[in-house]
Order: C-alpha cells, then structure tokens, then sequence
C-alpha cells in the first residue's frame, strides 16, 4: 500500500513539473516550484529525472503572428521522373516550416512554409506556379492559415511511474486546457537578426544555456556573439515584446507516424470540431481560419492508429463537410526552425523570392538526377 500511495505522489508532482514547465518554461525552476507547491530540491531533482529518463523536448513557440509571417500549407503532385528525389530537392525552399512525403501517395509532397503577411505573401506562392511551369511539379494546392496553435503533451494521461506513454480510454477524453491567445499580429516584426537566431534556438530546444547557445551560433551560423548579449536579447527584446508565446514540453516524435488532418468544418460546427481535436493528446499543432478551414498534425505510435482512425469516424467526421487524411513515415519528413536568413534587418521585413527558392529546388533537383 505504501508503494502504491508513493507511486501515485511521484505520478502527480511529475504531472505539475511539467505543467510548470509548459506555464514558466525551464530557467526558473525555483520559481517553478513554488507555483506547484513542491520543494525546490523535489523540483529541480524531479525536472532532471524526466529530462533524462523520458527525453522530454522545450521549446519556445514563436510568436509568428506578431513577427510578420503566416502559415501556408501546401500539397504538390511532383512528376513522375522526378518522384525518387522531389523530398531532397524541395528542401531547398528557403522558408519551410515542415516538409514530408505521403506514406500513401509517392506522388505527394506536403508540408507547411513561412510566407510573409499581405500581398508579398501572394506574390511568393508564384515559387509553385514556376515549379509547374518549369516540370517539377503537375499540380499543386495551397491554403493560408492567419493563425496557429502550438501544443504540448498531456501530463494527465501520461505514465510517469512506467515507459512514459499514454495511457487513455478514447471515449473519455476530456477537454484541454484553454491555449494563451495570439499577440498583436504584424506587418512590421519589431525584431532584428540576433532576435530570431536566439528565437531560433529556443525553438529548437529551450533549455539550452545562453553559453551553450553562443557556441552553437558560432558553429552552425558562424555568428560570434557572447552569452551576456543573448541573455540582454532575451530579457529586453524577446520575453517584453512577446516574441515566443509559451513553452512546449513534448515527447520525441522522431519514430512515430504523422498523421494529419485537413478538414472544412461543417456549418456552425467549428467550435466543436476544436473542442473534439484538441482533447486529442497526440495533437502536436493546429493551422487556424475563421472561415471553418482547419489543419491538424498529430504523431503516435503506431499501435494506435486504429483507436484515432475510431476516434475520427466517431467524433470529427460527422462534424466535416470535407476532410482528407495524410500520413508520413519518420524517415520521410522533416522540420525546420525560423527562416531567420530571409529577414532584412535595416529594412524591418522579411524578403522571400520566389524565382531564388524555385531555382534552388530546379538546380537540386537536376544535381540529383544527374548522380542517378
């Protein structure tokens, strides 16, 4: 009994670590602990202990509204010469958020760009209208996205004491907390190059220190800046300015299978469509648009792919007048942080081109035939 009533303290002062975690982020934890009511040393023990037994991941969610770019998410058709290399080539789209093939469909490339707000934003899709023209691509479609909810696992349902995984019933989901909503979304980011490689970083993991951060800067960009600056950055500019929303406290998806949603809501039933998608705990992102258009991504394993192909039958097919389903295997996607090198500091804009991205996948794509 003893054993049990430990166990069951231990499952939930990890589950407030790590709502502590998504609340404060991980460079305070004395401040951490006394939000959740647990000693300092429990804390910072109990942080430490799920950091390595479990892999957890933090990262801080950019604030892309407020930095001037918007979601795109696109899916292209490639021809059928250039199929065994489209995924290598595209990489050379500057402003990728998130590129993957379609498990089912070796035709299909889809994934998500950075473009930026307004009319520029329009003028940079022609890059897919060029890689048509140019025989790349038979066809392609796109849906822009004016906002995006980032999100972080469920501690709830997680088993702390065991393998780290999920453990839930799917007919008894229940709602997730309400998500912090957009800033102040712009046309003129309020941000200069040192900003967004910070952002970048913290992007990519969250818990690194400003010293470990100069490093990489110096050996990934070659940008030679000191820890003092970037902690100056990240307590005047980013944290005041708002320049990340939150934290993400997230398992490694690296070996699971993405699985996702592109759905128009049926009339009057968006909010409920939102409120059956989010109770999902494998919900790693949402791209948002009034108008009831919705995208969802998720990663599982895939042991549970036919309880979220049930769940989807049951709960958010009826409430769709179209949806499709895309799935991608773990060696056939990836991600991509900020485009930070696409932003024109004394300019105080962001300046995709569509002719230079086109060319570069074009170029790419024809080195890779050629070593065929």
């Amino acid at each position: 009994m003893l054993s049990k009533s430990y166990e069951q303290l231990t499952q939930t002062v990890d589950s407030a670590v790590v709502r502590g975690l998504i609340e404060l982020g991980p460079r305070d934890i004395r401040r951490l602990s006394s939000l959740i009511h647990v000693p300092y040393s429990r804390a910072i023990n109990t942080y430490k202990r799920l950091r390595r037994k479990f892999g957890l991941l933090i990262s801080a969610a950019p604030n892309t509204e407020l930095l001037g770019l918007t979601h795109v998410f696109f899916e292209a058709t490639v021809r059928s010469e250039y199929r065994r290399i489209a995924l290598r080539a595209f990489k050379g789209v500057s402003s990728l958020n998130y590129l993957a093939g379609s498990a089912t469909s070796p035709a299909e490339l889809f994934g998500i760009i950075y473009a930026p707000t307004g009319p520029r934003g329009d003028e940079y899709l022609e890059l897919f209208d060029e890689l048509v023209e140019e025989g790349f691509l038979e066809s392609y479609t796109v849906r822009r996205f004016p906002e995006i909810v980032r999100h972080s696992l469920r501690p709830e349902y997680v088993n702390w004491s065991g393998g780290g995984g999920y453990v839930f019933d799917w007919d008894s989901l229940t709602p997730r907390p309400p998500e912090p909503g957009v800033y102040d979304p712009s046309h003129k980011p309020l941000a200069d190059r040192l900003d967004l490689l910070l952002l970048k970083e913290l992007e990519f993991d969250a818990a690194k220190s400003f010293p470990e951060i100069s490093a990489q800067l110096y050996s990934r960009h070659g940008v030679k800046v000191s820890d003092r600056l970037l902690l100056y950055h990240y307590e005047k500019h980013l944290v005041p300015r708002r320049m990340f929303s939150k934290y993400r406290v997230l398992f490694s998806q690296a070996e699971k299978l993405g699985v996702y949603l592109v759905t128009q809501t049926a009339p009057g039933a968006y909010k409920e469509y939102l409120d059956w998608v989010r109770r999902i705990p494998y919900l790693n992102k949402e791209l948002l648009d009034p108008s009831g258009q919705h995208f969802s991504e998720y990663y599982l394993p895939s042991s549970e792919y036919q309880g979220f192909l049930g769940y989807v039958n049951s709960k958010l097919a009826p409430l769709a007048a179209r949806m499709k389903m895309l799935v991608s295997l773990p060696n056939s996607r990836s991600m991509f942080t900020l485009p930070y090198e696409l932003f024109d500091e004394e300019r105080g804009e962001w300046v995709h081109d569509a002719h230079a991205d086109a060319s570069k996948v074009l170029a790419k794509a024809h080195e890779l035939m050629n070593l065929a």
